[in-house]
């Protein structure tokens, strides 16, 4: 019977010591959160950071906490594919600006400010002349969240959340870092008991070296990675202002720098903060015990919704786009000639059957290389059904049917890749930023996108990384 109930609040849920209290309708459960705490002892790993009193937390990956953090990457993931696909059709704009907005709103609400939407739409689309001084924190917030966008591959360390933080503060250079001072208020500092919401000013420099070796050097699952280091800096809280808001940045960095890109900047994981007494009660609960999987899955389960909310803003933009562009046609329509005759056209075409016209786009979709073209040396393409030695016009057909093919792929993606997807050649980021006139992080960005949707494969040589095409069929 103990076990069953070990089972039950562990595998099929995960409950805290209050809950199963609650749930058996008896404060005599010491003998049943023995044998819980037993079994959850098989599923444990400890992590690398410590509580101040130098106890490491933990997580417990039982098959229900293990089941929400698998659902909550499989949404990752979709919304990235999701993301590509309008990037590739050129209406990533109008979901970043929906998402932004978003955004800016649970960060006005936070702030308790009272903005109309047309002034976040301002800031959003760079569009905002003069802010009142009780908004610029929005407008300096968002330009962390560009940030993030624009690079979202760059390294994690402690110059990073410098650079955050003195956006936030509004100021090039920064007088002052990690807090020197005791949080006062004691609702934020302790709790109950040991429970502490601010660490000793004392124990920040080493409790953030260790947090960014976990960042960089942890072998946990890129959502578990993020979770732990969310807790972890609302736990430390090392600034003089703005620690909740740069727990938050740094969540979204570390989604964004793990497989994620610069969609991580586009969900709205501020709105976590607006229900601030569930939120740390979640920070408490994990707290107390050392094990952040309560916090974790907390997040997870909002982090779910929050994914769901931004697949919406997706569909929405895909939607907007396509009624601006029929709106668009309707008022660009041609006036028809009433006396033009499609008969010498018809006259001209022929009727071929399904299975016909299929074979005659498979045969004129990749022609044998013009012999003048100045592309005319042998190759082995790592797409099969296409010829060696494609000219720049076929290279111009691959490139579309890439794009058709596998709409996660940027069109700067798909031109690159058909232009340099010899087998048995390695090519560079070097490479891609020049054929592309790019910045270095978005050639970077891109040909790690193409190494995730398996077109390369990515080793390093000396002090670089090199992409090798990888055989598809």
């Amino acid at each position: 019977m103990s076990n069953d109930l070990a089972i039950k609040f562990s595998d099929e849920t995960y409950a805290t010591y209050q809950e199963v209290v609650n749930n058996m309708k008896t404060p005599l459960i010491d003998n049943i959160w023995a044998n819980i705490v037993e079994h959850r002892s098989h599923f444990n790993k400890q992590l690398s950071l410590k509580h101040l009193t130098g106890a490491n937390f933990s997580v417990c990956y039982t098959p229900y906490v293990t089941n929400k953090i698998n659902e909550v990457e499989r949404k990752l993931l979709k919304l990235t594919t999701s993301y590509f696909q309008l990037s590739a059709k050129n209406t990533d704009k109008e979901y970043q600006k929906l998402s932004y907005i978003d955004i800016l709103r649970s960060l006005a609400n936070k702030y308790k400010l009272a903005v109309d939407n047309s002034v976040l739409n301002q800031i959003v689309t760079n569009q905002l002349s003069v802010l009142p001084p009780n908004f610029m924190i929005l407008n300096r917030y968002f330009r962390c969240l560009k940030e993030i966008e624009n690079n979202p591959l760059s390294e994690l360390n402690d110059s990073v959340l410098g650079n955050f933080y003195s956006f936030l503060m509004g100021t090039e250079e920064l007088n002052e870092f990690y807090r020197t001072t005791e949080i006062s208020d004691m609702g934020s500092r302790v709790l109950v008991g040991k429970v502490y919401l601010g660490i000793p000013s004392t124990a920040i420099g080493n409790a953030m070296d260790d947090l960014f070796k976990f960042i960089n050097y942890s072998t946990s699952s890129l959502f578990v990675k993020a979770a732990a280091s969310l807790y972890y800096m609302y736990y430390i809280k090392p600034f003089e202002t703005y620690s909740e808001d740069l727990s938050i940045l740094l969540f979204k960095k570390i989604i964004g720098f793990n497989d994620i890109g610069s969609v991580a900047s586009t969900i709205n994981f501020e709105s976590l903060l607006l229900k601030r007494e569930e939120f740390e009660k979640s920070l408490i609960d994990s707290q107390k015990t050392f094990d952040l999987t309560y916090f974790i899955l907390y997040v997870a389960n909002k982090t779910s919704s929050l994914i769901d909310e931004a697949l919406n803003n997706v569909n929405q933009a895909r939607n907007s786009v396509i009624s601006q562009e029929m709106y668009q046609k309707e008022e660009e329509k041609p006036t028809i000639d009433p006396d033009f005759s499609y008969k010498e056209e018809s006259k001209k075409e022929e009727t071929l059957s399904p299975k016909e016209d299929s074979l005659q786009e498979n045969l004129t979709q990749y022609k044998t290389p013009d012999t003048t073209s100045s592309v005319s040396y042998t190759q082995n393409i790592a797409i099969s059904n296409v010829p060696s030695g494609l000219s720049e016009e076929d290279a111009n057909r691959l490139e579309k049917h890439l794009i058709e093919m596998n709409p996660a792929l940027s069109r700067a993606q798909a031109h690159f890749y058909a232009r340099h997807c010899t087998l048995g050649m390695s090519y560079t980021i070097s490479q891609f930023k020049k054929s592309l006139g790019c910045a270095y992080e978005t050639a970077r960005s891109s040909m790690d996108h193409l190494v995730f949707l398996g077109y390369y494969k990515k080793d390093s040589l000396r002090n670089k990384f090199i992409y090798t095409p990888v055989k598809k069929n």
